[in-house]
């Protein structure tokens, strides 16, 4: 087969062309459309790589100011549930974004191909993707359970927190190793096509290590963003002594303002759930026709530009829920702005020393209150 077989555009040689030709699974030659696209695709996930960097750095100064100041008392890093649950979220979304930036190799080469830098990055991607997946899930659930039950998030045991965090990644690490491990001498980790992940061949594990976790927590966080936002309007009431007694009303007028305001306030963590259906919904129809194409032995027909279009705004998310932790700034000793943090060391004169450390979570304008949730008595 001699250079003139090679279509514009491609750099492959004229067998690694071929060869794709007759074994898809194992190298894919980019079209130079394809390679714009897988692009866009690297920046947006260096976009959030970087967003989740300068969290990481906010929370690397925060621990270590703590450390210098602590005066010996015993020093915990995470000072409530939320605080290990965000920190769980960004973590994944770095590794997300590691993923997607993993494909500038393939741009660069023109060519995706398998082998070790292959099964690395769906490695780094499942890991990423599915621990989004299951943190924001449990960012839906707990948001839903402290309006439902009247509780403060950070009222609640922190080592029940614990221990769902540690079952998620022991999971999600057990599902991406096992993987590979017990399909290692096949090709799991694939071209598919257009950056590397679980091969077409293996569709049980693509469906419960990722989409079902995907589909999952996009069906529980639209189920429950509709009876809290109805509760945050005052228009659902949930019975103080029966869990599983609703009733609907109007909404009062005359209901008190502050009232209002924390109701609404709590909402603040639902914002993270809701990021990620906008961004998970338009990849969920895309896989979805795709699976449908593919019935069969089918050919998947979806155009490359409505797969890199998805991916990408998929790929965002890690930079949006950055935006949206420093846009509600919350007052946990984790993420809180620096300005708080010497609060503690400088109280002001209007409160005593035992109150400066209160006022971190309770600041007051009641900006930020990340996870504060009513009471049955408040509302």
């Amino acid at each position: 087969m001699d250079n003139n077989t090679v279509p514009p555009g491609i750099v492959c040689t004229p067998a690694q062309y071929e060869r794709s030709l007759t074994d898809g699974s194992s190298i894919h030659c980019l079209t130079r459309s394809q390679s714009i696209g897988l692009t866009v695709v690297a920046q947006a996930g260096l976009v959030s790589l970087v967003a989740v960097s300068y969290v990481f750095i906010i929370i690397l100064r925060n621990i270590t100011w703590r450390i210098r100041h602590s005066s010996g008392k015993a020093l915990h890093v995470f000072d409530g549930p939320m605080d290990l649950i965000m920190f769980s979220l960004f973590f994944a979304d770095a590794l997300q974004a590691i993923g997607a930036v993993m494909s500038i190799p393939w741009i660069q080469d023109g060519k995706v191909e398998v082998g070790k830098f292959c099964s690395a990055q769906g490695i780094v991607q499942q890991l990423g993707e599915t621990g989004v997946a299951m943190t924001t899930l449990m960012i839906a659930v707990y948001t839903f359970l402290g309006g439902w039950l009247g509780k403060d998030i950070k009222s609640m045991p922190i080592w029940v927190t614990q221990v769902l965090m540690v079952a998620v990644w022991l999971f999600v690490t057990l599902m991406t190793m096992l993987g590979n491990l017990l399909n290692r001498d096949k090709h799991f980790e694939t071209p598919t096509p257009y950056w590397c992940w679980i091969g077409a061949d293996y569709l049980q594990w693509r469906i419960w290590g990722e989409y079902f976790w995907f589909w999952f927590t996009l069906a529980v966080s639209l189920a429950i963003y509709i009876p809290l936002y109805l509760w945050s309007r005052g228009n659902l009431l949930f019975d103080e002594h029966t869990w599983w007694k609703l009733s609907l009303q109007r909404v009062d007028s005359n209901a008190d303002p502050e009232l209002k305001v924390i109701r609404r306030r709590s909402l603040v963590m639902l914002a993270y759930p809701a990021v990620y259906c906008i961004s998970i919904l338009p990849l969920s129809v895309v896989r979805w026709i795709g699976f449908i194409q593919e019935r069969g032995n089918r050919p998947n027909r979806v155009p490359s530009t409505a797969t890199f279009a998805v991916v990408a705004l998929y790929s965002l998310s890690g930079a949006c829920n950055v935006v949206l932790l420093l846009t509600t700034r919350p007052d946990s000793l984790l993420f809180c702005k620096f300005t708080r943090l010497t609060a503690i060391r400088a109280p002001s004169p209007r409160n005593s020393p035992g109150q400066s450390s209160h006022n971190l979570t309770e600041n007051e304008g009641g900006e930020g209150n990340i996870g504060r949730l009513p009471s049955r008595s408040e509302s």
